[in-house]
């Protein structure tokens, strides 16, 4: 292989890493841009304290980043949907365990708003 075929190929080998750890880059600061703006809404409509917020920021956080590594693994409509369902009971479940009651139930009557707020985050 003569050395200039040899730097042309080095040359698009970095590129594709370029332009690979910038498409998972792009994707973990719209997850934690999502979490940020979900959290705060939550934190408004709940009246949430600074621990509980920073859990929730948390909780969001995971859950975003979790759906944002499934889209990349080329799921079926079904198998996604399987995964969304999956990572959606994991985070009432840490949610159940940092709000209150009555904050919980706050949040189960305004869960369909709070799910479209992140939806914007997930969807393409």
């Amino acid at each position: 292989m003569n050395p200039l075929t040899q730097k042309v190929k080095s040359v698009i080998g970095a590129m594709l890493l370029l332009l690979v750890f910038t498409a998972s880059a792009t994707a973990q600061e719209k997850a934690a841009e999502g979490a940020l703006a979900v959290s705060a809404k939550m934190k408004e409509m709940l009246s949430l304290n600074e621990q509980q917020y920073n859990k929730v920021l948390e909780v969001n956080k995971v859950y975003l980043r979790k759906i944002a590594a499934a889209k990349k693994d080329g799921l079926t409509t079904a198998e996604m949907d399987k995964k969304l369902r999956v990572y959606s009971n994991e985070r009432e479940n840490k949610l159940k365990s940092v709000l209150t009651p009555s904050q919980y139930k706050t949040y189960a009557a305004r869960r369909e708003a709070v799910q479209d707020m992140l939806k914007k985050y997930y969807e393409d």
